[in-house]
């Protein structure tokens, strides 16, 4: 079975008027954490809250038993 790959990065919405670039123009973040399943694997990147992260290993958990 092919594994997928699932990228979660946090996003801040920006209205049209506000000119600052967004921190991603920086260059490629590395993950911060990275879980990986026999149907996914999963990558974290910085600013992602903890919630986020206890949430999905809470539903990886649920559907693997």
């Amino acid at each position: 079975m092919a594994t997928e790959k699932l990228n979660i990065v946090p996003v801040k919405l920006e209205s049209k008027s506000d000119p600052t670039p967004s921190p991603a123009s920086h260059g490629p973040l590395r993950p911060i954490c990275v879980i990986q399943s026999n149907q996914c694997k999963i990558s974290f990147y910085p600013g992602v809250k903890p919630q986020l992260l206890q949430a999905v290993i809470r539903e990886l958990n649920r559907n693997d038993s």
